[in-house]
């Protein structure tokens, strides 16, 4: 085999065997905190327009869920409102598990705001690069399009 082509199959390799183990900290995290989960009512939705419990909110980030919370105006652009929508099926760990819940939030300021075990972060800019470039940062199990992505952006 060329030395080329051996890279790329141990890079694949690395990307894969990174993914499964992020999956697997993903699923095994629900496993936890079961009798805090019947008092609240889970989310039927992975969109959600206006706030939610922080209780209930909190129980998902200590499962390793993250929480993009799109805080709006009239005046915020249509796609990136649209963008926002798509993103929980977009951004799936690399097994196609859901891993990011979309809250909605009117406010006098366009902005993002992401949270997760890793803490917060926020986005003034609101652009669909900027986006993408702090999920890919911030999510426990970035998509393989992430480090697909990072490679192109490095090579």
């Amino acid at each position: 085999m060329k030395k080329s082509t051996k890279k790329t199959v141990m890079a694949l390799f690395i990307i894969l065997i990174f993914g499964m183990s992020s999956a697997a900290f993903v699923v095994s995290g629900f496993g936890g905190n079961l009798g805090q989960e019947d008092q609240l009512k889970p989310l039927d939705k992975y969109v959600v327009d206006g706030p939610i419990n922080p209780q209930l909110e909190n129980s998902y980030i200590q499962n390793g869920v993250t929480f993009l919370k799109l805080y709006h105006n009239e005046l915020i652009d249509g796609r990136i409102v649209s963008f926002v929508d798509q993103a929980p099926e977009t951004f799936t760990t690399p097994v196609g598990q859901v891993q990011l819940i979309v809250v909605k939030i009117n406010s006098t300021e366009n902005y993002v705001d992401i949270i997760n075990l890793n803490g917060e972060n926020r986005i003034d800019t609101l652009t669909q690069e900027n986006i993408i470039s702090a999920l890919c940062e911030n999510l426990l199990a970035p998509p393989t399009e992430c480090a697909i992505r990072s490679l192109n952006i490095s090579g």
